[in-house]
């Protein structure tokens, strides 16, 4: 054994032996001593209640100080109705004690007498709020904007001093408060977008006291009414017997827009944070109400949707330029580079939806979606690929292409769908534009699930277009068509494209259109009880019936034979 190992070992076991003596000292303590520990336990307990019971008492003293200072409101109120003073003059002497007791608030803040300046605050807000709402509406000393200026100036005063001081109940409290105030006041004038402003500021200042703060709860109550006023004031608007136009309507709007979409890039971009749950939502509330809402205004009301149209895209193109020059090179933070490129792609498809017709707007979808694949290939990124799917999706849904194949292979006898050169293209490029996607690698199955979707359009598409070249050739058209004869060819027309996506997915970059191939063999064998047995003659089912079989012995040799060498 080294000599220090031997030093190591002796060091403990002192130590042990140390433990040992403190553990039998304690244990021939007298009891006197153990009563005394006791003692101090049970003094502690009775100090908490002690505390406890203190701060009761205090808090009753508040209530009943708060039941004074209402009192006190109460006086100018008598006074006021009255006519002993005028009625703007007692408004305005309740607005003065309102602000003397903020002013209180505020310095028991400052002396840390937390409780204290609650109680003024929340008194504050039970005499300003009330008496704003029988000012604008009992004494017309206020118009509806006028009521929304002294209801934004009131609130601001009151949270920033619950901000400045730590009161978060006081937040609360005049956040729902002025919530319920500006409804109120909405309700009595019939006038919406005052309020709506307020609401949307009142939105914007709650999202930045949680940014600074840690009041983060509060946004969201805030945020949601909001958008749902904001969507009133769209509906409002387009009513001819509204006293509010369009015009206001588009300004709260863009009010909405311009200030939750400009705090999110302030925090994410300028302040480099990542994006938070509550900015997903909201963005995607935001689009949906503000630009959203402001098309449907301008196309109700005869304003046209062009330059909302041209704004999208605008957008689109920024997201995309801070998502990929400035966040993926720069700030690196790939959360925010998400948040970018998803409000990207949201922008630029409602933006061409807006600007372009069919098939002109298939086609713009299906060009974005072969550039991207071209930059996913060349970059590897998994983004641009995702991004390529979800347009060649869109271009696929948008020219109906999905919709007319479903009928042409399911429904329609006879077929009266002649695919036509653009609807052709359309399909080509997305195909293209699949298979350069193909090359970038994916690991999950959230990254598999677009191009999945694409290749089940695809398929759908081909056999479905096929059907409608064929189906005058081989059923015969109009009235001459043989229902019989067009189950078969349906069946024909699907069997081969699950042995076709069969064979695909035996390449690894088009693993995931395999995965078609049970589901559309699975599928035909069902249209086939339903169809082609009620309508199909011996001839027909003959031929359905082997083609269906060799489906049955091909898809599965296919799928085991495992990836095919690249």
């Amino acid at each position: 054994m080294t000599p220090d190992l031997e030093a190591k070992l002796e060091g403990l076991a002192q130590a042990v032996a140390r433990l040992e003596g403190r553990v039998a000292a304690l244990e021939k303590a007298p009891p006197v001593a153990r009563r005394q520990g006791a003692t101090q336990a049970r003094t502690s307990e009775r100090s908490e209640e002690a505390w406890d019971a203190s701060q009761l008492t205090r808090a009753l003293s508040l209530g009943g100080r708060t039941l004074l200072v209402l009192a006190g409101a109460f006086v100018l109120r008598a006074l006021t109705d009255s006519g002993r003073i005028p009625a703007w003059m007692g408004v305005g002497l309740g607005f003065t004690y309102a602000g003397a007791w903020i002013l209180m608030a505020d310095r028991a803040g400052r002396a840390g007498q937390t409780l204290s300046a609650g109680f003024y605050a929340i008194s504050v807000v039970i005499i300003g709020f009330p008496l704003l709402f029988e000012g604008a509406t009992r004494f017309k000393l206020f118009s509806p904007a006028g009521a929304a200026a002294v209801l934004t100036a009131l609130t601001a005063v009151a949270l920033l001093l619950a901000a400045r001081r730590g009161l978060q109940v006081l937040a609360w409290v005049v956040s729902l408060g002025g919530i319920a105030t500006a409804l109120a006041l909405m309700a009595a004038s019939g006038r919406l977008v005052p309020g709506a402003l307020f609401l949307i500021l009142l939105g914007v200042g709650t999202l930045w006291i949680g940014y600074v703060g840690s009041w983060t709860e509060l946004r969201w109550p805030v945020a949601v009414v909001a958008d749902l006023v904001v969507v009133l004031v769209a509906i409002h608007a387009t009513d001819r017997a509204s006293a509010e136009g369009p015009g206001p309507a588009l300004l709260v709007q863009g009010v909405l827009v311009a200030c939750f979409l400009g705090s999110f890039a302030a925090r994410t971009l300028y302040m480099g944070r990542k994006v938070l749950p509550f900015e997903m939502v909201q963005t995607a509330a935001v689009i949906t109400v503000g630009i959203g809402g402001a098309v449907w205004v301008a196309i109700r009301s005869g304003m046209g949707q062009v330059g909302f149209g041209v704004t999208s895209v605008l957008f689109g193109i920024a997201s995309y330029a801070v998502a990929f020059a400035f966040v993926e090179r720069r700030q690196k933070i790939k959360e925010n580079f998400y948040f970018y490129t998803s409000v990207a792609i949201v922008f630029l498809l409602a933006g061409t939806a807006l600007l372009l017709g069919e098939p002109a707007r298939s086609i713009a979808w299906a060009i974005l979606a072969l550039g991207f694949g071209l930059l996913a290939r060349r970059q590897q990124s998994r983004t641009m690929a995702t991004h390529s799917a979800i347009y060649g999706l869109g271009a696929a849904l948008g020219s109906d292409l999905l919709g007319r194949s479903g009928v042409a292979l399911f429904v329609a006898t006879p077929i009266d769908w002649l695919p036509g050169p653009a609807l052709v293209a359309v399909l080509l490029v997305v195909a293209a534009s699949a298979w350069l996607a193909s090359r970038v690698p994916r690991s999950n199955l959230l990254e598999q699930l677009p191009p999945l979707l694409v290749y089940l359009a695809l398929a759908l598409g081909v056999a479905g277009v096929s059907v409608a070249w064929l189906a005058p050739l081989v059923a015969g058209a109009g009235a001459e068509t043989s229902p019989g004869a067009l189950a078969t060819l349906r069946t024909v027309a699907l069997v081969v494209t699950a042995v076709a996506v069969a064979g695909m997915g035996r390449r690894g970059a088009l693993s995931e259109a395999g995965w078609l191939a049970y589901p559309i063999l699975g599928f035909t064998g069902l249209k086939m009880l339903l169809e082609d047995l009620r309508l199909g003659r011996p001839a027909t089912l003959i031929l359905g019936f082997a083609f269906y079989g060799l489906g049955l012995i091909l898809i599965p040799r296919i799928r085991a034979r495992g990836p095919a060498p690249t």
